[in-house]
């Protein structure tokens, strides 16, 4: 297992984690070095600047709505 927090976080996201699933608490040093780690693996991945994470909420939220009518504005 890897024990430095930037190279947890670089895996992270390569691996499909959000960001919610980092487990340090929030304002230590250990936190700071994940979100770094998991942001310059996001702005890495090929495919563009890092704005979309494909994989991630949007199917979440696609599998989410399945077998439900959509909502209909008229």
């Amino acid at each position: 297992m890897v024990t430095d927090a930037f190279e947890q976080g670089r895996l992270a996201f390569r691996h499909n984690h959000p960001m919610s699933a980092c487990r340090y608490p929030v304002g230590s040093d250990l936190r700071a070095q994940w979100m770094a780690g998991w942001n310059t693996a996001r702005n890495a991945a090929p495919g563009g600047d890092g704005s979309a994470h494909p994989g991630m909420m949007s199917d979440a939220r696609r599998v989410g709505d399945l077998g439900r009518p959509a909502a209909h504005e008229s």
